[in-house]
């Protein structure tokens, strides 16, 4: 099932991961970080604008994210996300803040203290 990409659906999504049995998720998150931008679109209500912007991020960003979650989840620990309600639909106004990307870029990190904390926002025109 696909959910809103708002502060539930994410939650909803992340819940739904981490119900998984181990080799399941596994295999999910596998998926994800194959094709990031086809995975949201499996799995996310994308609007239009949206779609555009996850496209927009490079090949490079889009492979740190979904590695970072990947192996975040793969901790059995909680994605911590936040998007911010907008007044106006103008996704030129928009920032992405991660916190925690670098960290988790590696699946026998050290970052178990680093949580990983995803934040879009949107700037006041």
């Amino acid at each position: 099932m696909k959910e809103n990409f708002d502060n539930a659906g994410v939650a909803q999504k992340v819940a739904t991961l981490l119900a998984l049995p181990l080799a399941d998720r596994a295999l999910a998150l596998h998926l994800m970080k194959d094709d990031f931008a086809r995975w949201m679109t499996h799995n996310f209500n994308l609007k239009p604008h949206q779609m555009e912007q996850l496209n927009k991020l490079s090949a490079e960003l889009r492979n740190q994210i979904s590695t970072a979650i990947s192996n975040y989840l793969m901790q059995n620990r909680v994605l911590q996300f936040q998007k911010d309600a907008k007044e106006k639909e103008d996704p030129d106004f928009k920032e992405l803040t991660i916190h925690g990307l670098d960290e988790w870029q590696d699946g026998a990190t050290i970052a178990l203290l680093t949580p990983l904390f995803i934040r879009i926002s949107y700037r006041n025109t």
